[in-house]
């Protein structure tokens, strides 16, 4: 006869458990985001917001154009991309992870 113990855990505010299959997925996925060279606008929105829409995509570039400007020692020439946004896909992920909000 063996005991159960059963624990309740809940995932803090803004997580979820998924499944380790699901995990693995998005793992590819990411890993084939950082082939792509360069990003659009809606590139960065579907990657982190999961939308087309690109409002908000926009406003994360421009609160943190002080990290983010070329001339600020960053990776993005905003001078240059008012016509259509061109993000270095590989340095954005790299920022998004270490700048989450």
């Amino acid at each position: 006869m063996s005991d159960t113990i059963l624990i309740r855990h809940e995932a803090p505010k803004g997580f979820q458990f998924i499944s380790e299959e699901e995990y693995e997925r998005f793992q590819a996925w990411q890993q084939a985001q950082r082939g792509i060279c360069t990003w659009k606008l809606k590139d960065l929105a579907r990657y982190k917001y999961g939308t087309k829409s690109t409002e908000r995509a926009s406003r994360y570039l421009t609160k943190h154009r002080h990290d983010l400007d070329i001339e600020q020692g960053g990776f993005i020439d905003y001078v240059n991309t008012h016509n259509g946004w061109q993000i270095p896909a590989a340095d954005m992920m790299d920022y998004l992870l270490n700048h989450p909000d």
